[in-house]
């Protein structure tokens, strides 16, 4: 870690822990000077524009991310929340943004500022801890500081994604498991663990006491979760009523995801879309609910100028001219020098 950016982290660290402790006396105040920060770190129009409307939404005495950031601070580490603010909100979205962007210019084409890893059984095509490790490694030097993880209910998965999780400690992960995950056996190691973030799989077919469980577990091991769906036509009505809404608020979910199921169904997808617009900013509550692929593509479009890079189970990535490019042998800073290479 260059000398400036550890002391950029250092300060920005220590912003952070004084807004954790000034929140819990004035969280109005504290909030807002929270995002004065980010605006003052802010270095693109589009990173400015965010902030202009996070300032106009504070402007409301009732908006609801005041009660959603003090439920934050109130059950989740506060290690755990300075971490994730440092690493998705300075490391991933500024440090890392801007190592992106002197890269592209230098490829002249978008790269990828996040990976996302499909992770299924062991098999002889997997990629073990070793080499994704390296796939990490290499990345972070594109300026790369954000991964998910789909690990279903994987103990053995999980075991790994916290060694990774240890090993780079200034990147940001994401798993995405099932409810019938039995996260007492993990309990300690993830309470130890203040770099990753757990989404739980709302749509995999188990019962509703079984999910309210997994999600109670999370929350008294003060850990950073939310929820994640599959939607489709046959439950979308389910997904998006104020009932299930609640439930999740209830459980003490952070954020909620909601991931199209089907194959292109334009219109389910615009009316999902439509939907989770309407749960956030001034009419929002506290969840912070949002559309897998929309919004990710804003942040790469406008925020961070790149894409999402998908790796199989089997440790192909995806490229965007459909071709697929085996991460057993390359890395994705490799891939980036090869001119006949495009990742969106």
């Amino acid at each position: 870690m260059e000398y400036r950016h550890k002391m950029m982290r250092t300060a920005v660290g220590a912003v952070i822990e004084k807004a954790i402790r000034d929140i819990r006396s004035d969280p109005r105040r504290s909030i807002r000077n929270l995002a004065d920060m980010g605006d003052n770190f802010s270095k693109t129009v589009a990173q400015k524009h965010f902030f202009e409307i996070a300032h106009e939404v504070l402007k409301n005495p009732d908006n609801p991310y005041y009660e959603l950031i003090l439920n934050m601070i109130r059950n989740v580490d506060a290690e755990t929340v300075k971490t994730v603010s440092l690493n998705f909100g300075y490391s991933c979205l500024n440090y890392g943004a801007e190592i992106l962007r002197t890269k592209e210019a230098a490829v002249k084409r978008k790269l990828p500022w996040l990976l996302r890893f499909e992770c299924g059984p062991d098999h002889a095509d997997s990629l073990g801890l070793r080499r994704v490790d390296e796939i990490v490694s290499d990345a972070v030097s594109l300026g790369i500081y954000t991964y998910v993880f789909q690990i279903g209910d994987s103990t053995e998965r999980l075991g790994q994604i916290l060694e990774l999780c240890q090993n780079h400690e200034e990147c940001c992960f994401f798993a995405a498991v099932t409810p019938n995950f039995i996260f007492d056996r993990n309990k300690e190691q993830l309470m130890r663990t203040p770099n990753l973030i757990l989404s739980v799989d709302m749509s995999a077919g188990c019962g509703e006491d079984e999910a309210n469980c997994a999600l109670r577990q999370l929350h008294a091991g003060k850990c950073f979760y939310g929820f994640h769906v599959g939607y489709t036509g046959e439950n979308a009505q389910r997904l998006t009523s104020e009932e299930f809404r609640q439930r999740m608020i209830d459980c003490g979910c952070i954020f909620g995801c909601y991931v199209s199921a089907g194959r292109g169904d334009g219109e389910l997808e615009d009316r999902i879309y439509k939907y989770v617009c309407s749960k956030r900013g001034k009419k929002g509550g506290p969840l912070f609910v949002f559309d897998l692929d929309r919004d990710e593509r804003y942040i790469g479009n406008t925020i961070l100028c790149g894409t999402d890079l998908f790796v199989g189970a089997d440790g192909r990535a995806r490229l965007a001219d459909g071709r697929l490019a085996d991460l057993h042998s390359t890395t994705v800073s490799e891939l980036a020098a090869m001119p006949e290479v495009r990742f969106a």
